[in-house]
């Protein structure tokens, strides 16, 4: 029996040790990697507002996923700087992009995601016929590391809904907390 118990106690203070040493291995906040990413991010606002994506190999993998706000799946490099530059020809070709907010999370070393909240400040015509844009959008940007650069290897991006934001459970129970 003490063979077992003593068995379980170093299995848990092996883990713990473990655990103690990953989190403390994962960059910080404001740190160089962080800073690599949001300029990575900022990269994309740039190609965004010239209206110019030919320097997407810069920060999107290769083989990236990208889901656009009405839920257009585009996958590979190639087709999603295609199908950018053709939206920004066809309907995006005057209108700005504002990055509001950046927040990076790192899961491992070499993975983080990134939420960044961004403003489209001028209204479009979408493929459709309908008005977009002049609002806010949230999209969640994965990166890797890879060869001591970070790209994005998927990106998905949804409208804010101002009616639906006072609904949000989790702010309804942050704002009765406060009562």
């Amino acid at each position: 029996m003490k063979p077992f118990i003593l068995l379980v106690f170093m299995t848990l203070l092996g883990q713990g040790v473990y655990s103690q040493q990953k989190a403390t291995s994962l960059p910080q906040k404001n740190s160089p990697e962080q800073k690599a990413i949001e300029a990575q991010v900022d990269a994309f606002f740039t190609s965004w507002n010239t209206h110019d994506f030919r320097d997407m190999n810069k920060y999107m993998a290769p083989e990236c996923d990208f889901v656009n706000i009405v839920g257009m799946h585009w996958k590979g490099r190639e087709d999603v700087q295609y199908a950018h530059q053709t939206m920004h020809e066809q309907h995006f070709k005057t209108i700005p992009l504002e990055k509001r907010s950046v927040a990076v999370r790192f899961l491992t070393p070499d993975v983080a995601i990134a939420h960044v909240l961004m403003h489209v400040k001028d209204s479009y015509i979408t493929p459709d016929g309908s008005k977009g844009g002049d609002g806010d959008g949230l999209a969640t940007f994965v990166f890797v590391k890879r060869n001591r650069v970070w790209l994005v290897e998927a990106v998905e991006n949804v409208v804010v809904n101002e009616v639906a934001k006072p609904f949000n459970p989790i702010t309804v129970r942050d704002q009765s907390k406060q009562k």
